[in-house]
């Protein structure tokens, strides 16, 4: 799903839907976030056919629209991700409060089910949140783990593998120090370029970088 490309237009269809948790016509976002965001013809059936909205049709032909389940996972994936090219600066910042949103949940436990939808908090008192281990830390075990699996050092080593090291780390946390060592010298995160060899853990351990997303590392010492 991190592969699917989707206009600005759907991408804010697909939040409205997530944040409303509910069945919404063309005419009620219309009216209510932007007057010419309007889903129809093939915009809406590739996001029909990527099963990520449920689309049914109402009186006087209108269309009314809810987030399937691959909505709410694309939903979970879209927290991560970089703000798409041409959002401008208010772009920008909603993409900031969403990978804030990210860390939340991942230090948590809680879903997004249960911040917009219709999943109850468990009961009981919270477990208590953990101190969080700083980015220089983080970037020393990610160093450590690369180095206990690259034969020889500075060869690509999957992310699926690296993080089997990382116990103990939020993925969000891991995932933004990668996106930090991305931009270091002799440091490479990359797209595995065999994506028909990918697993679902592969895919499960991918970070997002831009819009895509990247399986494997690389580290030269």
């Amino acid at each position: 799903m991190s592969d699917l490309k989707l206009s600005l237009p759907q991408r804010a269809l697909l939040l409205i839907l997530m944040a409303e948790n509910a069945e919404l016509s063309n005419n009620e976002i219309a009216e209510k976030y932007a007057p010419g965001l309007r889903l129809t013809g093939k915009p809406k059936e590739k996001l029909v056919d990527a099963k990520l909205i449920e689309c049914r049709r109402g009186p006087k032909g209108l269309l009314f629209f809810s987030l399937a389940d691959g909505g709410w996972r694309w939903g979970r994936e879209e927290l991560a991700r970089e703000a798409p090219q041409g959002s401008g600066s208010a772009g920008q910042a909603l993409y900031a409060v969403l990978h804030r949103l990210e860390e939340y949940l991942d230090r948590t436990g809680r879903s997004l089910a249960q911040v917009f939808g219709d999943q109850p908090e468990e009961k009981g008192n919270p477990a208590p949140v953990e101190a969080r281990p700083a980015a220089d830390e983080i970037e020393k075990r990610i160093r450590r783990a690369y180095r206990e699996l690259a034969n020889p050092v500075g060869s690509w080593v999957g992310l699926a593998d690296l993080r089997e090291g990382l116990t103990g780390l939020a993925k969000a946390d891991v995932d933004g120090v990668l996106r930090l060592m991305a931009r270091m010298s002799g440091v490479l995160v990359e797209e595995e370029t065999n994506q028909k060899s990918l697993q679902t853990r592969d895919r499960d351990a991918a970070v997002v970088i831009g819009s895509r997303a990247h399986h494997v590392l690389a580290i030269e010492e």
